[in-house]
């Protein structure tokens, strides 16, 4: 890297952002945005808009938008969103202050060229990439987009015979790594993850304890520290307000029936993506299945996908170990890869032009 260069990887979650740059700095944040709505909401917070973190916290007085949630703006076309189109510009520009706050949090010093390789969902349309692409220009002098999963496998040196599968809040991305950039017709991206186990959740309290009080941000933070898949003994006991007085609840079995909805889409999306290899192929990338992204952090995920994959040929399934900076540190570690002189090159690109990418 050249001195007076800043690079930095990224990992644009629909929950939430993972940043790392090359002069040592990282950080992670929620990708959502807010905007007061009304004057007064806008004199109480001093500010016009909100981003990150403090967008749960003055979500009352905020309209709050995020960008990337259920793959709003990284995956389908434009038709799939079932947004208007004013609504649609605006998570584009809610787009652009994450990505804008995400570099901001690197501290570059001011008027240092930073270039940057940020992730995107397996099967992102062209469109979406193109999207992704200009709401990064007024951050970045130059920008990669490459396969958010690709990201994961190359900050862990799992470049041979590897199926990435990254679960996100919107989407669970999966991708064979052969040791190249992957091809797009060989990856899958799921339209489920963490927001759809949260939905689930919500409405399962809902319906057995209709008297407890819980937001859908309070069932989200029951999954994230209590959520799982596999049938142990463990025990989910929570306090929550009924008629205004805290009270336990068992919630395990309605967690783990809300978690263990994701299981079968992905092992079905494993054996769609398995079969279009040759056999010799196939076992290669079952026996080396690794998750990624905030969702593989459900305890048992990797055993229950192990069990139902037992009834066709078997698989062995790990975790990264890192799971909020897996991608991001990743992405950094693809662009250090890079020589300065080819950023003049790449510009701003996808990874389905790899030959403008030096080696």
């Amino acid at each position: 890297m050249d001195e007076g260069t800043v690079l930095i990887g990224m990992d644009l979650g629909s929950y939430k952002t993972s940043v790392a740059s090359s002069t040592g700095t990282r950080d992670t944040f929620m990708s959502a945005v807010g905007w007061p709505k009304d004057k007064i909401a806008r004199s109480m917070l001093g500010k016009d808009v909100v981003v990150g973190n403090d967008t749960v916290r003055h979500r009352l007085a905020l309209d709050v938008v995020r960008p990337f949630e259920k793959g709003v703006l990284k995956y389908g076309d434009s038709g799939d969103t079932g947004m208007s189109q004013e609504m649609v510009e605006k998570h584009k520009e809610a787009a652009r202050l994450v990505v804008e706050h995400a570099v901001s949090l690197m501290r570059a010093p001011k008027g240092t060229p930073i270039f940057g390789v940020i992730g995107a969902p397996s099967r992102a349309s062209k469109l979406k990439k193109k999207i992704l692409i200009e709401v990064a220009k007024t951050a970045f002098d130059g920008v990669f987009i490459v396969s958010e999963p690709f990201t994961i496998a190359y900050g862990m040196d799992w470049l041979t015979d590897t199926l990435v599968i990254d679960i996100g809040a919107g989407t669970i991305d999966l991708c064979p790594i052969f040791g190249t950039f992957p091809n797009e017709e060989t990856q899958v991206t799921v339209p489920l993850g963490g927001d759809f186990i949260d939905e689930r959740f919500y409405e399962l309290m809902r319906a057995e304890h209709p008297d407890i009080k819980l937001s859908l941000n309070g069932a989200r933070e029951i999954k994230e520290n209590y959520g799982f898949v596999h049938d142990g003994h463990e025990k989910a006991i929570v306090t929550l307000p009924v008629h205004g007085k805290p009270k336990q609840i068992d919630v395990t079995e309605t967690l783990r029936n809300a978690c263990k909805i994701i299981v079968p889409p992905i092992v079905d999306a494993v054996c769609e993506l398995v079969s279009q290899f040759d056999t010799e192929f196939q076992q290669r990338l079952l026996n080396n299945i690794v998750l990624g992204g905030g969702g593989s952090q459900l305890r048992g995920l990797d055993r229950a996908i192990e069990d139902a994959l037992r009834q066709y040929s078997g698989g062995k399934v790990r975790k990264v170990n890192d799971a909020v900076f897996a991608g991001a540190n990743g992405a950094l570690k693809l662009a250090k890869m890079m020589p300065p002189e080819s950023w003049h090159q790449i510009g701003y690109r996808t990874e389905e032009e790899p030959s403008k990418v030096a080696a």
